[in-house]
């Protein structure tokens, strides 16, 4: 399969049958997809996020298109408080509309997923994702989390959104669960994941503080 990132992952994972996004906590696999947007735009050194401010430091590359809409908000205003942000792209329908296309899209490029159109009168589009890929990623995912040998970002990254998101379970048995946190509390607890850790939490923090007071 070919390298996909961690917005297009965790798009892929939370993809229903139908190629959409489930009704029923529709509103958190939302937010956690604007939060992983953000996060790999912060990771790739493209925005910085410093006492809560999302700032601009460089131009979208071309290969990043599909995080236009995430971009644009923040170099509109060069910088924008991470709520501000977080709020207006999880509870405009169209802001977050234009993401999820963005990012499905650039799946149909990888060609990871199949593109139709759903919803009344067929105007929404769908992304019916591959079960090979998602297959890869989890398992991925699984021989680092609960395997010996080191993990990366990524995998920390994707498995703290899913978590966040309330669709590991979809992947993981209860069992899994377990040792996949413990895991994670292992790695939270070595220095040098410090900072990774930190970002998430702060990312994480201000979207579950936004999905409680949209929902």
């Amino acid at each position: 399969m070919k390298n996909i990132e961690v917005s297009q992952k965790y798009l892929l994972l939370v993809l229903n049958d139908k190629g959409g996004v489930a009704p029923i906590g529709s509103l958190r696999i939302r937010a956690f997809m604007v939060a992983s947007g953000i996060l790999e735009l912060v990771l790739d050194d493209i925005v910085s996020l410093s006492d809560n401010q999302v700032t601009v430091k460089q131009e979208l590359p071309s290969d990043k298109e599909y995080l236009r809409s995430i971009y644009n908000k923040i170099s509109t205003e060069k910088s924008i408080h991470l709520k501000k942000l977080g709020r207006e792209l999880i509870s405009k329908r169209e802001l977050f509309k234009e993401l999820f296309n963005s990012v499905g899209d650039s799946l149909v490029e990888l060609d990871v997923v199949t593109k139709t159109n759903g919803g009344i009168l067929g105007q929404s589009s769908h992304y019916i994702g591959s079960e090979n890929s998602k297959k890869q990623i989890v398992e991925q995912m699984r021989a680092e989390l609960l395997e010996e040998g080191p993990v990366t970002t990524d995998t920390v990254v994707l498995s703290s959104l899913l978590i966040g998101s309330r669709t590991l379970k979809n992947y993981f048995s209860k069992f899994e669960d377990k040792d996949l946190n413990d895991k994670l509390t292992m790695l939270r607890k070595d220095t040098r994941n410090k900072e990774i850790f930190a970002l998430i939490d702060s990312i994480s923090h201000t979207i579950t503080t936004i999905i409680a007071s949209v929902g």
